[in-house]
């Protein structure tokens, strides 16, 4: 059809292309050219319209249709049964041996005689240690304490001790007391400088780094009521000094007043380091059953140089 179309047209326009000057004409060229572009038109349309008839008509051939298989599925095969993991039991770590921390050397004051003597129990001290024992202000203690002698621990535990206060400290408010071992134990305390507590007649001797004492009677002797005797120290001079005569004294500190006579004696000998003296005062027992301590002390103006006491038991 499209193929017909196209030669009539073809032809036609033959015709008319025929019909052009040089034969009697019967149309104008102005016609002949309105319809030739009429019949070009058309042609165009035709093709066209055609062309796109044919792009739709086109059926498409069919898609076949699967239909589903009956055919079963594979079953499924089933997992495997999880076997349960057994973790080997923890071995107890073995404890590791820790030191037991020893408690602390504490010391805790019990009586104060001011500007005299303060008495000390000390606790938790280990065993058979030699003590350095110091006093000196709590304000200013590393700068101006006195060394005033040493004590030893003993059995260790819990023991008494009284020290004579040095001048040093007179009139101090606050006065610390040390302790301290070469085995690196210590400890400390303060007080206010003012009469309290209680200063016990028998206590733990200290032992003084200028001097040495022994005394006579020995420590808690007994005695009759009223009974005369002679209090006797045997002081050794270790002070790597030489104490020279009219230079030191011996008197009453404190305690129980058993002297007969003075409270106050020149010592009048010159004694090397190394070398020993005696001294002597007379003495009266009381007439009432008790235990009693007096304290004397050799000094050296205001500064105590050692500490003599004598505690006796009166039966």
């Amino acid at each position: 059809m499209r193929n017909m179309k196209l030669l009539l047209s073809v032809i036609l326009i033959a015709f008319l292309v025929a019909c052009s000057p040089g034969s009697s004409p019967t149309v104008s060229p102005e016609e002949i050219d309105k319809a030739l572009d009429a019949i070009r038109t058309e042609i165009s349309q035709t093709l066209a319209a055609e062309t796109v008839t044919e792009s739709t008509a086109t059926a498409l051939p069919p898609v076949p249709t699967v239909e589903p298989t009956q055919e079963p599925l594979p079953s499924s095969t089933p997992l495997p049964t999880a076997t349960a993991v057994i973790l080997p039991t923890a071995i107890p770590a073995t404890p590791t041996a820790t030191a037991t921390e020893q408690p602390k050397a504490m010391i805790t004051i019990i009586g104060v005689e001011k500007n005299v003597a303060v008495t000390v129990q000390a606790d938790l001290f280990p065993a058979n240690q030699v003590f350095k024992i110091r006093v000196g202000s709590l304000d200013n203690f590393f700068k101006d304490y006195v060394e005033v002698g040493t004590i030893n621990s003993g059995s260790g535990g819990t023991f008494k001790f009284t020290v004579l206060l040095p001048e040093k400290v007179k009139d101090v408010e606050k006065i610390t007391v040390r302790l301290d071992s070469a085995a690196g134990v210590y400890a400390y305390n303060y007080f206010k400088n003012e009469t309290s507590g209680t200063i016990p007649a028998v206590a733990t001797p200290v032992t003084s780094s200028i001097c040495q004492v022994s005394s006579s009677p020995a420590l808690s002797a007994v005695m009759k009521a009223g009974e005369d005797f002679d209090a006797v120290w045997t002081v050794k001079n270790i002070s790597g000094k030489t104490w020279e005569a009219g230079t030191l004294d011996y008197k009453y500190i404190r305690g129980t007043e058993l002297h007969k006579y003075e409270s106050l004696y020149d010592f009048n000998e010159t004694v090397k380091s190394g070398d020993s003296v005696k001294i002597r005062v007379d003495m009266l027992a009381l007439h009432t059953a008790g235990t009693y301590t007096t304290n004397w002390a050799l000094v050296q103006g205001s500064n105590i140089i050692c500490n003599l006491p004598i505690t006796i038991i009166v039966k």
